[in-house]
C-alpha cells in the first residue's frame, strides 16, 4: 500500500473539529431565507396596520359629524357639499340629508381618502326626527 503524506485531501478527518464549506453554505442560504421571509411579514404588517389607521380616522370624523348635526337644531341641519376635514387634509367629508317623511330627516356622512392610489370610503347614516 502506497502512503503519501503530502496529499492533505486524502487525511481522514477523524477528531477534527470545524464546520465544511457545504454546512456553511446551506446555514448562509437557511438564515437568509428565514430572514426574508421575516421581513416580508413586517412589511405587510405595517401595510396593514397603515390602512387600519386611516379607516379608523375616517370612522371616527363620520362620527364627528353625525353628533355634531344630531347637537344641531332640527332647522340648521342640512348637507354639506364634499370638503377637506379640518385638520386631516388627507380626508375629505360630504354630508347628504334627505327627508323620507315629515319631520324625519335622513343624515348620510361620507369620508372620503386615498389608499393605494385610489379613493376609499367610509358611510355612515343615521336619523334625526323634530320632536
Amino acid at each position: 500500500m502506497i502512503h503519501n503524506r503530502n496529499l492533505p485531501l486524502l487525511k481522514s478527518r477523524k477528531g477534527k473539529r470545524g464546520f465544511s464549506l457545504l454546512e456553511i453554505m446551506l446555514t448562509i442560504l437557511l438564515l437568509g431565507t428565514g430572514f426574508a421571509m421575516l421581513l416580508q411579514v413586517v412589511n405587510t404588517g405595517l401595510f396593514v396596520g397603515g390602512q387600519n389607521e386611516d379607516t379608523i380616522i375616517a370612522a371616527n370624523l363620520a362620527q364627528e359629524k353625525i353628533e355634531e348635526l344630531r347637537n344641531a337644531a332640527y332647522p340648521a341641519i342640512a348637507s354639506e357639499v364634499k370638503a377637506t376635514v379640518s385638520g386631516f387634509s388627507a380626508f375629505e367629508r360630504q354630508v347628504d340629508v334627505t327627508t323620507p317623511q315629515t319631520g324625519l330627516k335622513q343624515i348620510s356622512v361620507t369620508v372620503y381618502w386615498f389608499a393605494k392610489s385610489a379613493e376609499t370610503s367610509a358611510n355612515m347614516v343615521t336619523y334625526v326626527s323634530d320632536i
